[in-house]
């Protein structure tokens, strides 16, 4: 048995030394405020754990090694308090009283030679020194346990379960000390299970002060759905670069527990801020003009900040995560994952810009149109009346050659008059003021009426036309109706040799009505068909064709707006059947 209670001493000794090793190692590579208390505190409790068999030596050495015992075991609570302290720090007074308490209890204990071994007799001095230091060390990793806990409660997820985590690790570091100080008045059966547990406790603190990938993630599970759809708004969503820097902030602030943020794009100039003012945010970034110019693309540690580099198309920006009171230690599980959502980010803010780029020339569009089609029907309208007039002789007598030329400028100029009428709906269409003016109407006189206004540009075709005799009925706004079948019936006569035969079908079924426009033209491949109904589309002919390219689809969108549609049924080289459908009144 005894040699067993060696193995676990021993046992012991090397799993605190281990993790008295990887703080030193943390605090070498992060040397701040927090990784320096944390490596104090756990460095003092192992060396004070390896040297406690010194303790029962006797003489001089064993007085020496009690007296360092002391001041690590005071030093460890120090350090632990500490780091408790960099997270929720406490009043100055209330710090420097603990601070020299525990001062006046180290050099107490040397002042009155307290023994090392626990069951040597102590005078009531002695008695009352130790009950000091125990009280006092029992503070200092009791207190953090609570004020963790309490501090975790609305945190993000992921800084909720740290903070827990750091709580449970010191509730570990005193059963430790509680099982080791117990152990020595019970029998070995006894001290074997507590120095067991003793040992079990050491992968808790581990756990509790460097957190694995593994459990960072289990810890982040609660929020991964609700992360994901956020990132997906986030992305398609924003409509505009500052809207999404704000969204993004509070995302990067809760996968790693950050206490404020902001971004800065590739100018200098801040496009959100998150925990701070934006003058302070202002300030910091013409402060630290690095944090967009910084070298690599990894994020990197800037005293308590992390940097995140932001690969823009203006050039590079960066996302700057502020640690600050509660916010846990950041590790490389952190850093990855903001790298990784800082891509995703980077890619947002170039899609909003394009996307503002891409809406100020749709912009510039539609206000062409808008003030072309507006400018240009003036004009247009007194150019046709003075042509009307000369035709019909009110302005004196024509000659033959002059007579014979006004019906192809009176087809022209109706040509570019449909043209503006033709923009003016399409703009009236785009800024949502195109508003339907429906009526029961008989759709066969409607087409009749269009093909009348229409029939001049259809000179070089034999149009044929098939009819019931009685009327179709439906609700439609008659002169948008008119519109569909003029433009289907131009578009027939411009993609169709000169000659050839325009078929024009009105018919109802079931509980609809349909106009059929049927070409012998060129045909539209598969591919065309695809953008044929866009706006501005126009398929490739050998030919120039002259029109807007908006015919089509101003056509669908009107169709639509009846509850009806227009369809295409074409193939290369074969012509084209464009139907043209409404519901039947009811």
């Amino acid at each position: 048995m005894s040699n067993l209670l060696v193995v676990l001493a021993l046992a012991l000794e090397t799993a605190f030394a281990g993790l008295a090793i990887r703080t030193a190692v943390a605090w070498a590579r992060e040397p701040d405020r927090r990784h320096g208390f944390l490596a104090v505190g756990l460095v003092a409790l192992a060396l004070d754990i390896i040297i406690s068999p010194e303790l029962y030596v006797g003489g001089v050495a064993g007085q020496i090694a009690t007296d360092l015992s002391v001041v690590l075991f005071l030093l460890s609570g120090y350090g632990l308090l500490m780091f408790r302290d960099s997270f929720v720090p406490r009043g100055t007074r209330a710090r420097n009283v603990i601070v020299a308490s525990m001062v006046v209890a180290g050099v107490a204990a040397i002042a009155v030679r307290l023994p090392g071994n626990p069951e040597s007799v102590h005078n009531p001095i002695q008695t009352a020194v130790l009950v000091a230091i125990i009280a006092l060390w029992a503070y200092c990793i009791f207190d953090p346990i609570v004020s963790f806990w309490l501090a975790a409660r609305d945190r993000p997820a992921v800084e909720m379960a740290r903070l827990r985590a750091i709580s449970i690790g010191y509730a570990g570091v005193l059963a430790v000390f509680v099982f080791g100080t117990v152990a020595g008045a019970l029998s070995d059966a006894a001290t074997v299970v507590v120095d067991l547990v003793a040992i079990a406790m050491v992968p808790v603190l581990y756990v509790a002060f460097f957190p694995p990938v593994w459990l960072r993630r289990i810890w982040r599970q609660p929020e991964e759905e609700q992360f994901r759809r956020a990132l997906h708004d986030l992305l398609l969503y924003s409509p505009d670069r500052v809207t999404l820097a704000d969204k993004a902030l509070g995302w990067a602030e809760r996968l790693v527990g950050g206490e404020s943020a902001f971004i800065v794009d590739a100018g200098g100039d801040v496009l959100a801020s998150k925990g701070m003012t934006a003058a302070d945010a202002r300030q910091l970034a013409a402060r630290g003009k690095f944090l967009a110019n910084q070298d690599g693309r990894d994020p990197r540690r800037v005293g308590a900040s992390i940097v995140v580099p932001l690969e823009l198309q203006q050039g590079r920006g960066a996302m700057v995560i502020r640690s600050d009171r509660l916010t846990p230690i950041f590790g490389d599980e952190e850093l990855t994952r903001l790298s990784q959502y800082a891509s995703s980010l980077s890619a947002g803010l170039d899609r909003v810009t394009l996307s503002s780029k891409i809406a100020a020339l749709e912009r510039a569009k539609t206000d062409f149109l808008n003030i072309a089609s507006h400018e240009l029907r003036g004009p247009m309208t007194v150019i046709k009346g003075y042509l009307t007039m000369l035709e019909a002789g009110a302005l004196g007598e024509l000659t033959p050659k002059v007579r014979s030329v006004l019906p192809l400028l009176i087809s022209k100029s109706d040509e570019v008059n449909w043209m503006i009428e033709q923009m003016i709906e399409a703009s009236r269409l785009e800024e949502g003021r195109l508003a339907l003016n429906k009526n029961r109407a008989d759709i066969v006189e409607l087409t009749e009426g269009a093909i009348d206004g229409i029939r001049m540009t259809l000179s070089g075709h034999e149009l044929k036309v098939d009819m019931p005799a009685e009327s179709i009925e439906a609700s439609v706004d008659p002169d948008r109706f008119q519109i569909v079948v003029r433009n289907l019936l131009s578009n027939a006569a411009k993609y169709s040799p000169s000659g050839s035969d325009i078929w024009i079908d009105v018919r109802r079924r079931d509980s609809t009505a349909f106009v059929s426009v049927r070409d012998q033209g060129v045909g539209i491949s598969q591919e065309d068909q695809a953008h044929l109904f866009t706006r501005f589309g126009r398929i490739q002919t050998s030919t120039h064709v002259q029109g807007t390219g908006l015919g089509l689809w101003l056509s669908r969108e009107i169709a639509r707006m009846h509850d009806g549609d227009l369809t295409v049924d074409s193939n290369l080289g074969a012509g084209s059947t464009f139907t043209f459908t409404v519901p039947l009144a009811q």
